[in-house]
């Protein structure tokens, strides 16, 4: 089941892409140009998958696949807490 959230961000889409390419990290990838795209990676607890198109100053991130025990709130915050980084 798959679960969305948007996100804003106002700034230069190139430093969007390269903070959520650092959101993934080392144990990841994301594929994707400044309209829209796909990401994957694991964490210790399981591997995740979703996708995201960015209109505007909107950031709709879908993930599609998840750890159990992970909340989508968390994967939210994850990406909120990446997008506020300098």
């Amino acid at each position: 089941m798959s679960s969305q959230f948007t996100l804003k961000y106002p700034g230069d889409k190139t430093s969007l892409l390269n903070k959520l390419r650092s959101t993934v990290g080392d144990k990841g990838q994301l594929n994707g140009n400044e309209q829209q795209g796909s990401f994957e990676g694991s964490t210790p607890l399981g591997s995740f998958e979703g996708r995201y198109s960015i209109e505007g100053d909107d950031i709709t991130v879908t993930i599609d696949k998840k750890p159990f025990l992970v909340s989508n709130g968390r994967i939210q915050e994850e990406f909120e807490k990446a997008l506020k980084k300098a």
